[in-house]
């Protein structure tokens, strides 16, 4: 099995200079502003998001093309 890397709310946040709050409200609204997260992990009411470095770079790529 081959173990993959997320990152998380706070890395991503640093990546992209878009605030937590920014980024969870894109990714609520779903809108195509922000990448939706490649993994979601619920533990009791507390919801953890992931997104592999791939992800990311190319939000970065495109952001920077537009």
């Amino acid at each position: 099995m081959t173990t993959k890397y997320y990152k998380s709310i706070k890395d991503v946040s640093k990546e992209t200079g878009i605030g937590r709050t920014t980024i969870l409200y894109r990714v609520r609204e779903n809108n195509g502003t922000f990448p939706q997260p490649d993994a979601v992990i619920q533990h009791e009411r507390t919801v953890t998001y992931g997104w592999l470095p791939e992800t990311i770079e190319e939000y970065n790529t495109n952001k920077k093309e537009n």
